[in-house]
């Protein structure tokens, strides 16, 4: 068969189109939390550990949701491959409302065993009520985060990434305001601390839930709006729900593999003493903040590659994968340099504590090193994930975190009791270890997959 003939730089330019808003929503996404762990990082050490500690058990939640929405981005990118936007609306309805129910179904089991959970990571009495109070409420933002990653699925898997973005900023813009009032008790707000940068933070995702809703139907502009067939959302479409939670639940259970081991970890790194895990949750979060826009790439190559194969181009998906690993290797060389060079800057924004700061840049430094192979890693497991090997990526994680990371980190802690250096060193050596893995099945599978989508 004739290979289609396209123009590289036309691809390039429309790759860089769809990904700029995307590492922008990403980037606005998450600095409301780390503007919020900002503000936190000025108060005690104490607090920060209860906010780091609900932040290990709600992201195991979240990464459930992420993943849902991961597989919902797939199968209507895949729709619109093949024109079909009532699948597109279909998708994301059934998405939201099995989505929703399970939110409530985790809100519950959470709530009522939150004293056990707690009482894993830390035996003080004052972090565990605090952490508990905090936990109380944020927990309450699972089926708003939840709706509001099925509104970024379909908004980026249609080609439309400017939405969630200018969403991300309404949020952003909501939670620091709030935060800023409630957690410091500014202009007449009650000084809640903590307290307060829970209530900022349910606020403000519930008003980004419902202003995706309205910008996915309103009738003017809307998304769905032209799609004139009403689905009856209380009947569950287990056919279609099955497409997106056989691709969704094991894109959740590889993030979920290392918020868990982020509870093991943390619980070691306690060990240590509050200002390490102190500083080890600020410096995860500056982290956070230099590499989220290679992070925005990786969910471009899943809504990209999805679509290439709902229109069988095979040509088109190798010159999408060719861009999009070109593309992130670029970018994470940059942040690798600005973390390495600068993390004291970094630093400097999340505290004014010199003992936290001072190990926080140790762990920067550490981690700068392997941003190409970390973020390189969510590129290819977003092709091999959208190409149909869906288990592929949550099996790497696994590999790479509790036969590598966590048994050394283990060792490193309670046996030979070494310095926390080599704790950081263990999650490098992770990241380099899942990425040459994810490489090797990559070019194993490629050839087959674009040979299959032909057509």
């Amino acid at each position: 068969m004739t290979e289609k003939v396209y123009d590289s730089k036309a691809i390039r330019k429309q790759i860089f189109f769809l990904i700029i808003p995307v590492m922008l929503e990403n980037i606005f996404q998450m600095s409301a939390g780390l503007i919020s762990a900002a503000m936190i990082g000025r108060l005690s050490p104490m607090l920060i550990s209860a906010q780091g500690i609900c932040s290990r058990i709600t992201g195991v939640l979240w990464c459930l949701f992420k993943g849902i929405g991961v597989g919902a981005t797939v199968v209507i990118a895949k729709n619109r491959g093949e024109s079909d936007m009532t699948g597109c609306k279909k998708t994301f309805e059934q998405t939201c409302v099995t989505g929703c129910l399970l939110s409530a179904l985790l809100i519950i089991i959470t709530l009522s065993n939150s004293a056990n959970i707690l009482s894993f990571f830390t035996s003080s009495s004052d972090t565990l009520h605090v952490a508990g109070e905090y936990l109380k409420i944020v927990i309450i933002t699972a089926p708003f985060l939840m709706i509001m990653s099925a509104v970024t699925a379909a908004f980026q898997a249609c080609g439309n990434t400017k939405t969630p973005m200018y969403i991300a900023i309404v949020v952003n813009i909501i939670n620091v305001v709030l935060g800023y009032l409630l957690i410091y008790g500014k202009f007449g707000f009650p000084n809640l601390s903590l307290i307060g940068a829970a209530i900022a933070l349910l606020i403000s995702q519930a008003c980004g839930a419902l202003l995706g809703i309205y910008l996915l139907y309103n009738k003017r502009h809307g998304l769905f709006s032209t799609i004139l067939n009403k689905n009856n959302l209380l009947k569950i479409d287990f056919d279609l729900v099955k497409q997106v939670y056989s691709i969704g639940i094991p894109a959740a259970f590889e993030s979920m593999f290392w918020q868990l081991s982020a509870i093991v970890m943390s619980k070691a790194i306690l060990s240590y003493g509050e200002v390490t895990f102190a500083a080890y949750q600020l410096g995860l979060q500056a982290e956070i903040m230099s590499e989220m826009p290679a992070v925005g790439v990786g969910i471009a190559a899943t809504s990209l590659t999805a679509n290439a194969i709902g229109k069988k181009d095979g040509t088109l998906l190798k010159i999408y994968s060719k861009q999009l690993i070109t593309t992130s290797t670029a970018i994470s060389l940059f942040s690798s340099m600005l973390i390495i060079v600068f993390p004291g800057i970094f630093m400097d924004f999340f505290t004014n504590n010199p003992e936290i700061k001072a190990i926080g840049i140790n762990y920067l430094i550490v981690m700068g090193f392997i941003q190409t192979p970390q973020n390189l890693s969510k590129v290819l497991n977003g092709i091999i994930r959208s190409a149909g090997y869906k288990n592929i990526p949550m099996i790497i994680s696994f590999i790479g975190i509790w036969v590598v990371r966590v048994p050394l980190a283990l060792l490193f802690a309670y046996v030979f009791k070494l310095d926390i250096i080599f704790i950081w060193l263990c999650m490098a050596i992770d990241q380099v270890f899942k990425c040459a893995i994810s490489a090797i099945v990559f070019k194993v599978k490629k050839a087959d997959v674009i040979e299959d989508n032909d057509l």
